[in-house]
């Protein structure tokens, strides 16, 4: 974004360097990342340019206004730290003139700056929108990075992904650890209760949650959390998982036949399926405790 300008150094502050050295992880990004989404209390959104911006995120947050002092004084140790492997820019705009303002970190005398640069040389105190312009070394660190962005629950501060992406998570201390599960977690914290693992599926994850369950029988660590949670009556969302649950089953032909005395189910191929509250299966008795939430 700083190609489509020509700046004008407005002002700068000084950012205490800390005294010691870090090893940097995506942890230490995607913690930066929770932390403004929670000082200003709003979701950033994501988008990645990979044929002309390949190494290159841009994360930010749309209807908010900030003081530019505040931002430093909050983040600007982290961008000193996080600068070792990624150059951050921030961007945003002047309320009144509409201007472009940018804020990056540069190093002079062996002190690091807070800069603040304007089209017009003139200082700005209140900036609105926050716009974070993120290069990574590598695309490949970039596509990830997206992958990571778009998909995070920014209210838990943790995100679920495809096991393609377990060893990623492992070596930037972002893992959780799950036995048997259907997918791999990552989150800002050290600890996370299964409850709220459950919280950052998407609607699509749990249609194949539910699609392995039917298909191909798989019992899941996921149907664990669940089952126990609805014992529990600490399901948030269950509207959710019984739509995507009625989705799976569309999705696979099965077919339900319910009377007042009576319940049959068949899958696509017209064979009755037969589930039971007594199986050891945590599957069985989760898809039962959705279509029977009555009885249980």
């Amino acid at each position: 974004m700083m190609e489509m300008h020509s700046f004008l150094t407005a002002k700068q502050m000084d950012i205490p360097s800390p005294d010691y050295e870090e090893n940097i992880s995506f942890r230490d990004l995607f913690e930066f990342l929770y932390q403004i989404s929670e000082w200003i209390q709003k979701i950033p959104l994501a988008y990645r340019h990979g044929d002309v911006e390949a190494n290159t995120v841009y994360v930010w947050f749309d209807d908010i206004a900030f003081a530019e002092e505040d931002f430093w004084q909050m983040f600007g140790m982290y961008l000193v730290l996080l600068r070792t492997r990624w150059k951050i820019d921030i961007f945003g705009t002047e309320d009144s003139s509409r201007e472009t303002v940018w804020l990056t970190l540069e190093e002079a005398n062996h002190h690091i700056y807070g800069v603040q640069k304007t089209l017009s040389g003139r200082p700005v105190d209140t900036i609105q929108s926050l716009c974070l312009r993120i290069q990574c070394l590598s695309s490949e660190q970039s596509e990830i990075l997206y992958v990571l962005a778009a998909a995070t629950n920014w209210k838990s501060g943790a995100v679920a992904l495809d096991w393609k992406y377990g060893s990623f998570l492992l070596e930037e201390n972002l893992a959780m650890p799950a036995q048997n599960s259907c997918f791999c977690y990552g989150s800002v914290f050290e600890e996370m209760k299964p409850e709220d693992m459950l919280q950052v599926l998407t609607f699509q994850q749990k249609i194949i949650l539910w699609t392995g369950f039917l298909k191909n029988g798989f019992d899941y660590a996921e149907f664990e959390w669940l089952y126990n949670t609805i014992s529990k009556d600490a399901v948030s969302n269950r509207t959710e998982w019984e739509l995507s649950l009625h989705t799976a089953m569309q999705n696979l032909k099965y077919t339900i036949q319910v009377s007042p005395n009576d319940f049959e189910l068949y899958d696509g191929h017209g064979d009755r399926r037969y589930f039971s509250f007594n199986s050891t299966s945590y599957a069985e008795r989760a898809f039962l405790k959705i279509l029977f939430p009555i009885n249980t």
